[in-house]
């Protein structure tokens, strides 16, 4: 029998046997391997049975990392004693404050309202406020039994628990060498086992399901059909297969993720960050398997064939829990990509320096992620710095039987048009240098119980690559890698697919803030210049060329970036180098250029437009289209140094409608001013920059 199956069935439970780490072919859960429930419980120096109350962000002293600290209730004991059962502090890696957010593979993210049970030891790290009084769970993700509060289970990675009974707390007390004391009722589990009056409720029937396979965190919408759900949805939910354990529990959709609820039929939007059973999330992906429904009454009926979800992609969450956004790529180093720098130990062990990077390519040429591999650095530190660092650890640093873990950071911003846009600022990776790995490029031995470094290479790369776990044997990104096994070739339906989704839809494109957009590889550089009488050259680069058939060269005028008219085709040449068009025929005004890159599939990635207007210096502050009939408003704005400028628009009764203040570079700028929710009618915007020069212009809008 599989993990996979032995978990789902409810199989290995409080074993005292050997783990499954130490068996050839045993699974492993991205770069972590079982944790012996003997050594939790001797290495933890509190266990106890919590609530956890609340979740706030913070940095370290030196600013380079970011936790989160929780109030934890406490109901019971099962090893050690505490002063306080309602303020006992608890420690996690990674967390958001503010617009920053930092989160980590492989580790423990908890939500207010979880409950379990927590095998604690000492926070180690220096320099965090609470230091020397505050825990953390020992082994992170292996420190917490999150229970499910309404069917009386519980789980955790690797293994899951059929019932939370006296037997489980007995089982728990035999490991720790405690007897469980309880020091106040759990409210949440006895009003689940309280037996009501007896009603009679019909229950709901789950016919089918359109479509069968779709994508996680796209907003791609399942529609279900059925009978007995309810006219409305009340307190009722839809749930998936957890994909971060294999399915082996199910996660809720969110509120916001339901399109509609009717008796015969459902609309809900496939999430890639869910609620682990809770009002709030934590972080989970919706994966392939059954479906269920439970209704208003809190009955629920199940699928009978199961749903495949091909990839999903991560999402990132507000502070408040308002909003939920794909983060986007931005370019961060000189060649419109991301450069990756080995720490000192990763760079002197050659075989694993020459493994990652073969993972680099494989993402690299099949998806066009602009990933380099930069000079080593100077220290193997992971922190917010501006380094995108690759390293080993040095001690244990890493939490207890995790092999290695991605890190990343996020940064918000405010576009011009309003909305909020998360992006990636960093990313790190660390790996544990005591791991039984196999660099390659020779395959791992499963008699030697080696674990192929390159195929979590691979896996951890897909996380950078913002795509999160499936539960999809033969794709990257599914959860878990067996040990001997070979996983370094990308799924074109499922890793591949998703990849390109990230990059087409957001990081390719120019958001409104948070940074250049990348360059799709194997572009190095992309420019457009105008000489009077000459007309427009483009110009660009490339590097290592792989992914490629071609170039297109596209042209818009009137600033109307929908109505792209080809001028013409560049065919490429290996290993790659410079190139260059020239549109000879300008026409007057503002000018849109687009290079496009075509794939061996026929498609074709797009570069960030350029922009330039044949009157140079003479160009004018302007409004296009004007008639507007959508609700952005481009303002063209040439500056002739940076500046702060105010934009304020009016009604016809000289009432303001709408104000942004935005910081503009030096150059010709085409500015996106939100117009959403103005009605049909004659605006006046006005201007006006740090220097005190201002200006006005009416705009019709449809």
């Amino acid at each position: 029998m599989s993990f996979w199956m032995a978990s789902l069935l409810g199989v290995g439970v409080l074993s005292s046997g050997p783990t499954q780490a130490q068996a050839p072919g045993a699974e492993l859960r991205c770069l972590m391997l079982p944790l012996a429930p003997e050594q939790r419980a001797q290495q933890a120096a509190l266990v106890v049975e919590a609530e956890v109350l609340d979740a706030q962000g913070f940095w370290n002293e030196n600013h380079a990392r970011l936790f989160t600290r929780h109030r934890l209730r406490v109901f019971s004991l099962l090893k050690g004693q505490v002063a306080d059962t309602t303020e006992l502090v608890l420690i996690t890696e990674g967390g958001r404050l503010g617009l920053d957010q930092q989160v980590l593979t492989n580790t423990l993210q908890l939500a207010p309202g979880q409950q379990g049970i927590f095998f604690l030891s000492r926070a180690p790290w220096l320099g965090i406020a609470t230091a020397g009084r505050a825990y953390t769970p020992y082994g992170s993700e292996q420190g917490f039994i999150a229970f499910n509060t309404i069917e009386q289970t519980a789980a955790e990675p690797f293994r899951t628990y059929p019932a939370v009974d006296a037997a489980f707390y007995r089982k728990l007390a035999g490991l720790t060498g405690q007897a469980r004391r309880v020091l106040q009722p759990n409210l949440s589990m006895m009003a689940a086992t309280a037996v009501g009056p007896a009603r009679r409720v019909t229950a709901p029937t789950v016919a089918s399901f359109a479509p069968r396979s779709l994508p996680a965190g796209t907003g791609a919408v399942l529609t279900i059909d059925g009978a007995g759900f309810g006219n409305s949805q009340g307190t009722g939910f839809v749930e998936f297969r957890n994909a971060d354990d294999g399915g082996a529990t199910f996660v809720k959709a969110r509120a916001a993720d339901y399109v509609s609820w009717t008796n015969t039929r459902i609309q809900v939007r496939v999430p890639s960050t869910a609620n682990g059973g809770l009002p709030v999330s934590n972080g989970h992906p919706a994966g392939s398997g059954t479906i269920r429904v439970t209704t208003a009454d809190q009955v629920a009926a199940e699928s009978s064939s199961a749903l495949t979800v091909v990839y999903a992609l991560t999402t990132v969450e507000s502070t408040d829990g308002t909003l939920l956004q794909r983060p986007n790529h931005v370019a961060l180093n000189a060649s419109g990509g991301i450069s990756f720098r080995f720490g000192p130990g990763f760079a002197a062990n050659a075989p694993a320096a020459a493994a990652w990077q073969r993972a680099l390519a494989t993402w690299r040429c099949q998806t066009g992620m602009n990933w380099e591999v930069g000079a080593p650095n100077a220290t193997s530190a992971i922190a917010d710095d501006g380094q995108n660092v690759v390293a080993f650890d040095a001690g244990p640093e890493l939490p207890a039987q995790v092999l290695g873990r991605t890190t990343s950071y996020y940064r918000g911003c405010y576009a011009p048009s309003g909305e909020v846009v998360f992006w990636v600022k960093e990313i790190d990776m660390q790996f544990d240098d005591a791991s039984n790995f196999q660099f390659g490029p020779a395959p791992p031995l499963t008699s030697l119980r080696q674990i192929d470094f390159e195929s979590v290479a691979v896996h951890e790369l897909g996380h950078a690559h913002q795509l999160s776990h499936l539960n999809l044997p033969g794709a990257v990104m599914h959860y878990a890698v067996s040990v001997g096994q070979l996983s370094r070739s990308l799924n074109p339906a499922s890793d591949v697919a998703g990849g390109r989704q990230v990059l087409r839809v957001r990081s390719l494109r120019t958001l409104g803030c948070g940074g250049p957009a990348l360059l799709p590889a194997p572009l190095t550089s992309f420019a457009a210049q105008y000489v009077a009488g000459a007309g427009v050259t483009l110009t660009w680069a490339t590097r290592d060329e792989c992914f490629l058939s071609g170039f297109v060269v596209e042209r818009t005028a009137a600033g109307d970036t929908t109505a792209w008219v080809r001028l013409g085709a560049v065919a490429n040449r290996v290993p790659g180098g410079s190139y260059q068009y020239t549109d000879a025929a300008v026409p007057g005004g503002l000018l849109y250029y687009r290079l496009r890159l075509l794939r061996p599939d026929g498609s074709l990635d797009n570069v960030a437009p350029a922009v330039l207007s044949t009157d140079g210096a003479n160009a004018t502050i302007s409004i296009f289209p004007n008639p507007v009939s959508d609700d952005v408003l481009r303002v063209q704005y040439p500056a002739a140094a940076e500046t702060t400028v105010t934009f304020r628009i009016f009604d016809r009764l000289g009432r303001r409608a709408r104000a942004s203040l935005l910081s503009l570079p030096v150059g010709l700028n085409v500015v996106p001013l939100s117009i959403a929710g103005l009605a049909p009618g004659l605006y006046v915007l006005f201007w006006q920059d740090a220097q005190g020069r201002t200006g006005s212009s009416r705009f019709v809008r449809y």
